[in-house]
């Protein structure tokens, strides 16, 4: 990722961003359905790719286009998976990912460089990780027990049964949950860091024929 190459969101037409966009929200719904167990953490906290077109569309086009991209895969995804969760899980996912599409992408959209590109995605890995951690904590978890009837004691309890570190609301949450997210998003930031720049080439190559 450099800052010497003139080919940027600027001089893609809008026919070839809205392309894109669609293309990107369609992969990243895809990606929601193949989902990888977290052995350390609770059993409805998965591992998927889905937010790396996400952040590759914002690096790519700006963090408005990688919002819409975030909101076309889950959109995508209620009609391709359903929900088991009454769209609280496809609901807070979304937010998790802005947390993390747009720190990472302004960073970069002021730094285009490949130090740049690092600090966007090293930041934005530990702030979606933090977001994650005080939303699920106050808002998420608290909605989704009072919409299926249960309370914290269920939840510590499938949670102490993966880690036995955790004892109780906060280390469920620092020691289970944010780990977990930490491991999401890594992933998801090391593949952005070595697909970008080989993605953006190909793609500035068909757009500007």
């Amino acid at each position: 990722m450099n800052n010497t190459q003139s080919s940027n969101s600027q001089s893609i037409s809008t026919t070839a961003k809205l392309t894109i966009t669609a293309m990107f929200g369609a992969l990243a719904a895809l990606l929601m359905l193949f989902e990888l167990p977290i052995f350390f953490t609770l059993p409805f906290i998965k591992l998927d790719f889905s937010d790396v077109p996400v952040i590759l569309g914002a690096y790519m086009l700006g963090p408005v286009w990688g919002c819409i991209i975030g909101g076309i895969k889950i959109a995508l995804n209620f009609v391709l998976n359903g929900t088991i969760t009454g769209g609280i899980g496809e609901l807070a996912n979304l937010m998790f990912t802005l947390a993390y599409v747009l720190p990472a992408s302004l960073i970069y959209r002021v730094k285009r460089t490949k130090g740049g590109a690092v600090i966007s995605l090293i930041v934005a890995t530990v702030l979606a990780s933090v977001i994650a951690v005080i939303l699920d904590w106050f808002v998420v978890f608290p909605v989704y027990m009072k919409a299926f009837h249960l309370d914290m004691e269920a939840i510590l309890g499938m949670a102490t049964g993966a880690n036995s570190l955790v004892k109780n609301e906060g280390t469920l949450m620092w020691l289970s949950v944010f780990p977990a997210n930490m491991l999401k998003y890594a992933c998801a930031s090391v593949i952005t860091f070595f697909v970008y720049q080989p993605l953006r080439k190909l793609i500035n190559s068909v757009t500007h024929k």
